[in-house]
């Protein structure tokens, strides 16, 4: 039977420094993901992002094509790169993907994108999956650069681990035939030792694209659970509310340092980890989440005693 393999067993003995460092290397060139109405706001202005920061742009059930574009073209007007959501089982056919993927790029000039399956279950078009979007061909005639795509350490509702496995090669297949980058982005969950055992497992599985992690932002308790039992993010979740201690964290914003200080000690543990960078979900706190990103990226943090966290 498989054990599951706890961040502190990835390194007995660490040097606090070496792992401080690790940490930051994991942290810089963080992305962030903001909503379209976030982003069209007149105030909003990400303070302090590095002019190569990606910003993703998600798409929102049941809104516009044309909020996404207007939102990513703002994205561009502030000096960031614009990363927008494209939900293959919400795009009416390939013939809209195409015009689609023309209009990112000549009034936005993106040539990135987060592609993913989408929330809906009946596709409005030939584009029943993420793979399908990739088989098309579209993304290479445009001459884009680079997608992300989803990975679900916990799990995702309504699919099998078999599936979530089998989609994983397929996309690592593409990979091998492509010339764009193609990475991983994973859905956000609250365990270090979770997304650390699925990166090893999915390694082991043959999977061989880069891993930027999905972090949470520092939201309210109630925020964090309506989206976790959405995304099903249910264990990680589960064993923290599941403690007094832990709940009190909850209620004051969960900050993902236990997450990232685990992912830093499986790079040094193993020069052979797809991990690369970091993603931030904020859920509305995008403020002090990119404060919290920014200063850990700078290195202006400490460990906490037993080298497990991150104290601001």
């Amino acid at each position: 039977m498989n054990r599951v393999v706890r961040h502190s067993d990835a390194v007995v003995d660490v040097n606090p420094s070496d792992l401080a460092l690790e940490i930051v290397r994991l942290m810089q060139g963080f992305s962030v993901e903001i909503t379209p109405a976030e982003i069209v706001r007149p105030r909003v202005h990400p303070p302090n992002l590095p002019p190569d920061c990606r910003v993703y742009v998600p798409w929102i059930a049941g809104s516009r094509f044309e909020d996404n574009l207007r939102a990513a073209v703002r994205v561009r007007d502030m000096g960031l790169v614009p990363v927008p959501h494209l939900a293959a089982r919400a795009i009416g056919g390939t013939g809209e993907l195409d015009r689609m993927l023309s209009a990112l790029a000549t009034e936005a000039g993106v040539d990135h994108a987060m592609l993913i399956a989408g929330s809906q279950h009946e596709p409005f078009g030939d584009l029943t999956d993420a793979m399908s979007a990739l088989s098309s061909g579209l993304f290479e005639r445009h001459g884009w650069n680079s997608l992300g795509l989803a990975s679900h350490p916990e799990g995702s509702p309504g699919i099998s681990e078999q599936a979530l496995k089998a989609s994983l090669r397929a996309k690592n297949a593409y990979a091998d035939q492509s010339a764009m980058c193609l990475h991983l982005v994973t859905q956000f969950c609250f365990s270090g030792a979770s997304v650390v055992d699925w990166e090893r497992k999915s390694r082991a599985d043959g999977n061989r694209l880069p891993v930027h992690i999905g972090l949470a932002g520092l939201a309210s308790l109630t925020t964090l659970i309506k989206y976790a039992r959405n995304c099903g993010v249910g264990p990680s979740i589960g064993a923290l509310t599941r403690q007094g201690s832990g709940l009190l964290k909850l209620a004051t914003g969960v900050k993902p340092g236990e997450v990232v200080v685990a992912a830093a000690r499986a790079r040094l543990a193993d020069p052979n980890s797809r991990f690369e960078r970091c993603h931030f979900f904020p859920f509305g706190s995008l403020d002090a989440t990119l404060a919290w990103g920014l200063a850990v990226a700078r290195g202006d943090f400490k460990l906490n005693p037993d080298n497990t966290d991150i104290v601001l």
